[in-house]
């Protein structure tokens, strides 16, 4: 009797306890299943300049974190992308990703060896313009950059002449063939207040890389490398100086550039944002080649 008491306490307890719970639980269950309303995050809500560089962010924090280094191989590939994209999003932040894009590219490089995967192998060497039709980016600045590619082509041939390692004449080439095609992309209207212009000079000062053909003091920064790396950063930092001075200076207006403004369907948008990636990519394989030549790759060698 006094057995049978306790299971009959204990199954009233049970019910007035752990059944109601059940109840609840086959009430919420089913309503699990609907389309709760969706919260919007804050990054999600910002514009697009403001989510790439979000990404960029987490890609770039996981890269060089205590992390494994399969994971850090892989975050350092998505970095390199996610920076190349908040550069075309964030014209006014074009130089500083870009570069930070061209880092990770190296990163990758050098984690690759550890995890016996390949890494992407970005050459000078490789960029081209030749399947670009316009690009959405005014005629001085182009001949800016042009002015940039032609003089480094014209230090490689020199060095690749005196027989210096990395200085062969398919780079030089390379860079006074890119000069020639973004000169061709000028805006060819005679009535244009910025009509084609060809500051190409041919002939340049070059007295104090035949002085040190093989490692040099880069102006820049005061760090010595390798003449052939030099050359080719300083042919990046001229290009993205031209740049920096011809895109928006001010952060407010890069969601409105990238195409969040009044009107986001906007073609000229559109346009500049892929001019941006194009010319983003072609810099950063600068950047890449200076860095795999021996160029400093820590951020103060790299960001001035």
């Amino acid at each position: 009797m006094q057995t049978r008491r306790v299971f009959s306490s204990l199954r009233n307890f049970l019910s007035r306890r752990v059944l109601p719970g059940v109840a609840v639980a086959a009430f919420v269950i089913p309503l699990s299943a609907c389309n709760a309303p969706r919260i919007e995050s804050p990054v999600e809500s910002a514009g697009p300049c403001k989510v790439a560089y979000t990404n960029a962010v987490i890609d770039n924090a996981h890269a060089i974190a205590g992390n494994p280094f399969i994971d850090r191989y892989l975050s350092a590939g998505n970095a390199a992308k996610s920076w190349r994209e908040a550069a075309t999003l964030c014209p006014s932040q074009f130089s500083v990703y870009t570069m930070k894009s061209a880092q990770m590219q190296w990163l990758q490089r050098n984690l690759s060896s550890l995890v016996d995967a390949p890494a992407a192998q970005p050459d000078a060497a490789l960029a081209s313009l030749d399947n670009i039709v316009a690009l959405n980016i005014g005629n001085d600045t182009l001949g800016s950059l042009a002015l940039a590619e032609d003089r480094a082509g014209f230090e490689i041939e020199l060095l690749a002449a005196k027989g210096i390692d990395n200085a062969t004449l398919q780079l030089s080439d390379d860079h006074k063939a890119i000069a020639s095609r973004l000169i061709s992309l000028e805006t060819r209207d005679a009535g244009a207040a910025n009509a084609p212009n060809d500051p190409r000079e041919k002939v340049y000062d070059v007295a104090n890389l035949v002085a040190h053909p093989d490692t040099i003091t880069d102006p820049s920064t005061g760090l010595r490398a390798s003449t052939v790396a030099v050359a080719e950063m300083n042919c990046a930092r001229e290009s993205l100086t031209a740049l920096s001075q011809a895109l928006p200076e001010a952060s407010e207006s890069d969601d409105s550039a990238a195409g969040t403004g009044s009107n986001p369907n906007n073609p000229r948008t559109e346009s500049s944002s892929k001019s941006l990636a194009v010319l983003s990519e072609l810099i950063s394989s600068r950047i890449y080649l200076a860095l795999s030549l021996g160029y400093p790759a820590f951020d103060a060698a790299l960001y001035e």
